[in-house]
């Protein structure tokens, strides 16, 4: 399972290290408690920002480090750009077969005159 903390899922410890990191760097996570609480997410917000990178408020194993040690964080890897796919021409609209055939004629309709 990979290295995660966030607001769902946190260990005590790693959380405990991440907010003492946080706050002699500068930014404020609140009490060193061991929960990652909403002033915690906001001060990963605030490192995220401050670095350039994705704001999502969470802390892979890579961002953990990089907050511990004080070093700027790795640039992530560019991933290949998919080719966009290629869309069918569209097709002229069929015209409708009344527009084709002349109208039929219809009969004429009986009339019955009623004498009385």
């Amino acid at each position: 399972m990979p290295f995660m903390l966030n607001y769902k899922r946190a260990d005590r410890v790693p959380t405990v290290r991440l907010q003492e990191a946080l706050r002699e760097a500068g930014f404020a996570p609140g009490p060193a408690d061991g929960r990652f609480g909403v002033s915690t997410m906001k001060a990963v917000v605030a490192y995220q920002t401050k670095n350039k990178m994705p704001t999502t408020g969470d802390v892979n194993e890579a961002l953990y480090n990089s907050i511990l040690t004080g070093a700027a964080p790795e640039a992530p890897e560019a991933k290949p750009k998919k080719a966009a796919a290629k869309k069918p021409a569209a097709k002229p609209a069929a015209k409708s077969s009344a527009a084709a055939k002349p109208a039929a004629k219809k009969p004429a309709a009986k009339t019955t005159s009623t004498k009385g």
